[in-house]
């Protein structure tokens, strides 16, 4: 009788475990990109090819965002990049001084502005009044 109860209770950590290693993994989103052309994003400058992104929790309310390809690049997103009405992946770019640069990210719940803080919809009017040398490129995210 002793040797069931210890089964179960092993039965129930296992479950336990994997319950929660499968809300974790909800919270992070993960998919990928492609750079046509070298790329400024932040302070670094990406090579043309193609590159994987993951957000993921920290241990503070803030998440990182993680961008591998030919080089890498790490970004604090924060609450404030909260969208509800983010449901696509989008990277929005601009040239500025003839070099492409990265303005936003958009992923589903999340909108992170990195040319100044502006919400969702202001950015998707200056993005309407923005000149011809803006660009958007397709962010695919993997399924949950």
């Amino acid at each position: 009788m002793r040797s069931l109860s210890k089964a179960l209770v092993i039965t129930v950590g296992f479950l336990a475990m994997g319950v929660l290693s499968a809300s974790v993994s909800a919270n992070e989103l993960a998919g990928s990109f492609t750079l046509s052309q070298p790329t400024q994003w932040k302070n670094t400058t990406l090579p043309a090819g193609n590159y994987r992104f993951r957000m993921a929790r920290t241990q503070t309310d803030a998440k990182i965002l993680s961008i591998h390809g030919k080089k890498a690049l790490e970004i604090m997103v924060y609450s404030q990049s909260a969208c509800e009405t983010c449901k696509t992946g989008a990277l929005k770019l601009d040239t500025q001084n003839g070099n492409r640069v990265v303005t936003a990210m958009d992923l589903p719940g999340y909108h992170m502005d990195f040319n100044g803080r502006h919400s969702a919809a202001r950015n998707e009017e200056m993005l309407s009044k923005a000149p011809a040398s803006s660009e958007q490129i397709a962010v695919h995210v993997d399924p949950n």
